[in-house]
């Protein structure tokens, strides 16, 4: 029970009470706690104070809503350092994660104003087209869609499920992307994305558009990524070159 005559509120106490659950393991993450009523009876609250420490739980970043499911305890989030070149299956296994792929699409296309732009070809032209749906811990989690010039026309051959095309492209055509160029912006999930992402229609997911390049400094690919924000985040390390 809480200490109803305590100078600290009691959704406080209520907030420090299962924060503590899920730190010390009781509450694993993905575990579904207690209903509102569940927890009001259990700890002797109304269930105002249940929601204001709930509430402030989300804020925390340490349970999240499912509307008709209950609040479940967060998972924590795949996190990628985008400065550093590194494959999604490298960044999985330096997490201890495992990396997984579906093939959605592989195919020869007609490369639109943008992508032309980006690969310094003629609107027009047809491209290698490779679009991947991206696992970690068989969790879905990335939307690959990248085209590539069509000198990488061998790429149609192979079948990229949980394979890495970083690796492959170095094995078949000892090509290396050594830089990139990325933005970062936001959209809301289509209805195909938030299948494959199984979350609803109109989330909000992060729409990250590359450029790599390869050795000898040209395109290698230009990319898209499509993003489950809740489940990944991006960040990056910046210095003003003094230290």
């Amino acid at each position: 029970m809480l200490k109803q005559d305590a100078m600290t509120p009691l959704y406080v106490q209520l907030m420090d009470t299962v924060e503590k659950d899920i730190k010390s393991g009781r509450y694993k993450p993905g575990d579904k706690i207690m209903t509102e009523s569940e927890m009001a009876k259990t700890y002797g609250v109304s269930l105002i104070t249940v929601r204001k420490a709930i509430g402030s739980l989300m804020e925390k970043g340490l349970v999240v809503r499912k509307q008709g499911k209950g609040t479940f305890v967060t998972k924590p989030k795949f996190s990628r350092n985008i400065k550093r070149l590194q494959s999604f299956s490298e960044m999985c296994e330096q997490m201890g994660v495992v990396p997984g792929a579906h093939m959605l699409e592989n195919k020869i296309v007609d490369a639109d104003e943008k992508i032309a732009a980006r690969l310094g070809i003629e609107t027009g032209s047809k491209v290698i087209f490779i679009s991947r749906l991206r696992f970690a811990d068989s969790e879905p989690v990335v939307i690959e869609k990248n085209y590539f010039p069509l000198k990488y026309a061998f790429l149609l051959e192979a079948q990229f499920e949980d394979n890495s095309l970083f690796d492959y492209l170095k094995e078949k055509a000892e090509m290396q992307v050594t830089s990139s160029e990325k933005l970062i912006e936001l959209c809301r999930a289509t209805q195909e994305e938030a299948k494959l992402l199984e979350v609803r229609k109109g989330d909000y997911l992060m729409f990250v558009r590359s450029t790599a390049y390869d050795q000898e400094n040209e395109p290698l690919y230009a990319g898209i990524q499509i993003i489950n924000g809740d489940r990944f985040s991006l960040y990056v390390y910046e210095t003003n070159g003094e230290h």
